[in-house]
């Protein structure tokens, strides 16, 4: 059969499963840089001394990853913007949120050493709203990839005849970032970030928000 030859259908397309990712800029947050300095200072002084008690650890881990965050007054409330920001996300998404009520689970600022990081594709497990924001970063540096969740189409895929195009057979995504950036995109997108090689210094903040029952809250303020 010549396949060229057949008269093509005229195809209603409709777009279901779909997986949105939300980007802005908001320089309004960019002080946190300043009060991050001391954090990371402090991740990177922790990471030495876990080294020498434990010779089997990488001397250069592959990012420095502070504390939760919300611990530290000049970055509430910033913890509660983007909380309220992936709350509001959420309810666009259609989904229903009586009896839930929004929890940040992790709030970190993290760097990547000057000797070079990267991340390994991941999800977050146990959240719904995940979110990054930029606070040191240029064409110099990494940048965050997206891949596609569908184990189905993985198993299956084919490859891309036009890899630098946005179309149906993407298997990754990726976006250059500047400082003041947003993205956030649901938990269950696997994500990562290309090796950097330290050209400039790399930093931004990472978040996940669990859309969590009233009953788990009441309990975790009991513990």
């Amino acid at each position: 059969m010549n396949l060229t030859t057949q008269t093509p259908l005229k195809l209603n397309i409709e777009n279901v499963f779909m997986c949105p990712v939300y980007r802005a800029n908001d320089p309004r947050w960019l002080y946190l840089d300043k009060a991050s300095d001391r954090i990371v200072l402090k991740s990177i002084e922790a990471h030495k001394e876990r080294r020498k008690e434990d010779k089997t650890r990488a001397k250069i881990p592959n990012s420095y990853h502070s504390e939760n965050l919300w611990q530290h007054s000049e970055f509430k409330p910033f913890a509660g913007f983007v909380m309220q920001q992936m709350w509001n996300i959420l309810s666009n998404q259609g989904y229903n949120l009586e009896a839930k009520q929004p929890l940040l689970t992790e709030c970190w600022v993290q760097e990547f050493p000057i000797e070079g990081g990267f991340h390994d594709i991941h999800i977050h497990g146990n959240n719904h709203m995940s979110g990054f924001y930029f606070l040191k970063c240029s064409n110099k540096t990494s940048k965050p990839f997206f891949h596609d969740p569908r184990p189905g189409k993985l198993m299956t895929d084919l490859t891309n005849r036009e890899p630098k195009k946005v179309n149906y057979s993407n298997s990754m995504i990726n976006y250059p970032v500047r400082p003041g950036d947003f993205i956030f995109f649901n938990s269950y997108m696997p994500h990562s970030y290309q090796h950097h090689k330290g050209k400039e210094r790399f930093r931004f903040i990472h978040f996940n928000m669990q859309a969590a029952t009233l009953n788990n809250i009441e309990g975790l303020g009991k513990k």
